[in-house]
């Protein structure tokens, strides 16, 4: 079969079937993802990160495939299926790899709240997705727990690519379902191997995951990550009663993985300056939507015009020039011209220092640190309105806030399988995966130059006054 060599900067050589580069790879809605960044407004902070969801997704592609092909030639894996069972879910995998963030919106993540789920679930619903779902025995949970990005991802795989993956032999609802963690043939009641397929785009350790890690390490020029890709891609092993998990050949470098998904989250992610620049252009979305009366993405819009960053930008520039004296304006001029505010603390260790151990008040057994943390993130809307009073600045320049990305779960981690002696128990149980105290993600608060002191003092005072109040103390 004709092929394409891409070269990669992570993985070198990525080789594509013609046929996948004419089918995929070659058409408009994935070309779109050259014009989405993959980490958003990082690129502020670490001026490399302009890395895009396009080589993203071609090197989950690489992964995906490398991972399946070592996989079939362990006897045990291959032992229950056809040949032609093993090329199906491969070339399902292939193509779930390649097309698993065709439905990101601008800015990845930060603009998914703009997409209107009602319309979304709508048009899900007209590609027959949830019927297929029901008639697998799968049910609605899948759609229910999707994110936009992924609901809108199915609706462009099948009404986009549906032909295209049927003249590869590829059913676009299998891929979908890959697309979100399940497979419909295993659900019927096919090979196991048809559910591994699933997990190795949507588990702990999907290949997702380990080439986004790999990438914004590299990109970014964090250095924060050191691990043998190449020895972890050779770990992957799978049984039917346990899945997908790693063999012992990964212990040599699981330790690492780990130490350093937990590395890159804290100094990249959420670094201080990387969660204000997300959270300004987030806000910015927000303030042209209220300033024009319409949302700045929408399902149509990337379905139809391909909205990127690029277009979306441009929109805020002609707002901004358009409302001189708009809070957009003002937010633009902060966003383009990079005018970052100082934080009161930039990580634990500092937050700990300028709020200390000395809180007032017997917390019942709680940390007074993490006690006030939490009140932090639950308040933050009131307490940016409390800090901006007390200041005598907009609301708009203060801000409380942690990383944008979804929910960082150490859980997870603590579960990726290792398997060994006939038997597969997570990390955790191991041994392998240690106390992660220090790094928790924390709060940050946002003030203008020269008022951290002072925010600080109004801070602290307001929550000695509430635990106070409440009869804690």
């Amino acid at each position: 079969m004709p092929t394409t060599q891409i070269k990669d900067s992570v993985h070198g050589y990525i080789e594509l079937p013609d046929e996948l580069v004419e089918g995929v790879v070659d058409t408009r809605p994935f070309q779109r993802l050259r014009y989405v960044r993959q980490l958003s407004a990082t690129h502020l902070v670490y001026p490399g990160a302009n890395h895009t969801r396009f080589e993203h997704s071609l090197g989950v592609y690489h992964l995906g495939r490398t991972v399946f092909e070592n996989l079939r030639r362990q006897s045990y894996f291959s032992r229950g299926a056809t040949t032609d069972e093993l090329e199906e879910i491969q070339r399902t995998l292939e193509c779930a790899c390649l097309l698993h963030d065709v439905g990101h919106p601008p800015f990845s993540h930060l603009s998914e709240r703009f997409l209107d789920e009602g319309v979304l679930r709508e048009r899900v619903a007209e590609t027959g997705l949830v019927d297929a779902f029901d008639a697998a025995g799968v049910g609605g949970a899948p759609l229910r727990s999707a994110n936009p990005h992924e609901l809108l991802g199915c609706v462009i795989i099948v009404e986009e690519y549906g032909d295209a993956l049927r003249a590869f032999d590829v059913d676009p609802f299998e891929v979908c379902a890959y697309v979100l963690g399940y497979s419909l043939a295993y659900e019927r009641g096919e090979p196991w191997q048809y559910g591994v397929g699933a997990q190795l785009l949507h588990s702990p350790i999907d290949v997702d995951r380990l080439d986004y890690i790999t990438r914004d390490n590299e990109m970014t020029g964090a250095g924060v990550l050191s691990f043998d890709v190449e020895r972890m891609v050779d770990a992957y092993t799978a049984h039917p009663e346990a899945g997908l998990a790693l063999s012992e050949k990964a212990l040599s470098t699981i330790g690492n993985y780990l130490e350093g998904r937990i590395a890159l989250y804290m100094w990249v992610t959420q670094h201080h300056k990387s969660v204000y620049a997300n959270r300004l252009l987030q806000a910015l979305l927000g303030e042209y939507a209220a300033e024009t009366g319409e949302s700045p993405v929408t399902v149509d819009g990337i379905i139809d015009r391909e909205l990127d960053d690029n277009a979306v930008l441009e929109r805020l520039r002609r707002a901004a020039r358009e409302h001189p004296d708009s809070t957009l304006a003002s937010m633009y001029d902060r966003f383009r011209s990079r005018r970052f505010p100082a934080t009161c603390w930039k990580h634990r260790i500092a937050l700990a220092d300028r709020i200390g151990g000395d809180l007032a008040g017997d917390l019942g057994g709680d940390d007074p640190l993490d006690a006030f943390t939490e009140w932090l993130t639950e308040g933050d809307d009131r307490l940016e309105r409390l800090l901006a009073d007390a200041l005598d600045v907009p609301v708009h320049e203060v801000w409380i806030d942690r990383s944008y990305v979804p929910a960082y779960d150490p859980d997870e981690l603590e579960d990726i399988p290792i398997a060994y002696g006939g038997t597969t128990r997570s990390v955790a149980d191991w041994g392998l995966y240690g106390d992660r105290a220090f790094d928790v993600p924390i709060p940050f608060v946002f003030v203008p130059d020269g008022m951290k002191r002072r925010a600080i003092r109004v801070l602290r005072e307001a929550f000695e006054r509430e635990v106070a109040a409440e009869g804690l103390a």
